[in-house]
């Protein structure tokens, strides 16, 4: 090949000199077509984090703080029928159950959310047939809640893992036992409804809930005393939290 182009006057030096142009410029197209591709690339990933990051932006304007406050009644409390407390009814005035905690809010879109949080229980089962005795215990609670949201009002619902605290008490009429508590954690579940209302720089919150303990409070022989379930109020202060 090359000594034809040198019989048509082409010099022998000609031909790698536009070989070695040829292969710069495909070289040059190259590393630009790579480098476009790059830049694209990068844009979509810089896009893709600046959404991830306003979004969490947005997400955490939106966390709210609750402190609440419970009170309400152990409607639905179960007591094993091998327990002699079984064969008394339930005296509901003095079946109470009162309360205190906080719990935070993080919004997951418009309407949806998950709450978790802290909350301290007193306990208390009463009977009044054929004796008057009450029983009570403490608790930690651990609520893990899908909540939705619409408009002023606010459905929550999940499970909850609770923490007795020290002995079961009994009271006067049961010689004031102090029952040592078998349970080292209890699980349940509970759903509620609320209603909220804007008020100064958060918003007031009024709700009813429910606590449906799975698992009964056992004495340290093993034997089942009773199970916790009740219907609370709660009221309850949302504060949002700006970063």
């Amino acid at each position: 090949m090359a000594r034809s182009l040198a019989g048509h006057g082409v010099p022998d030096t000609v031909l790698p000199t536009a070989c070695s142009r040829l292969l710069k410029k495909s070289l040059l197209v190259d590393i630009i077509k790579i480098t476009f591709c790059l830049e694209k690339f990068m844009k979509k990933i810089l896009t893709i984090l600046a959404a991830a990051i306003m979004s969490a932006a947005i997400a955490t304007a939106d966390t709210v703080f609750i402190p609440h406050v419970y009170g309400g009644f152990g409607l639905g409390t179960k007591v094993d029928s091998d327990n002699s407390l079984s064969e008394e009814k339930q005296n509901y005035a003095d079946s109470w159950i009162a309360g205190m905690g906080m719990e935070l809010n993080v919004p997951m879109g418009t309407y949806f959310g998950v709450q978790s949080g802290l909350n301290f229980f007193i306990n208390n089962y009463a009977v009044d047939e054929h004796f008057t005795g009450q029983l009570r215990y403490y608790s930690l609670d651990i609520p893990l809640l899908l909540t939705c949201s619409y408009g002023a009002f606010n459905l929550v619902a999940g499970p909850y893992a609770s923490i007795p605290i020290g002995k079961i008490r009994g009271s006067k009429d049961l010689d004031e036992d102090k029952i040592n508590s078998d349970t080292k954690i209890n699980f349940g579940v509970t759903a509620g409804l609320g209603f909220e209302r804007k008020m100064g720089a958060g918003r007031c919150l009024v709700e009813a809930r429910y606590l449906f303990d799975l698992l009964p409070m056992k004495d340290d022989d093993g034997n089942d005393i009773f199970t916790r379930r009740g219907l609370l109020l709660d009221f309850g202060y949302k504060v949002p939290l700006l970063f």
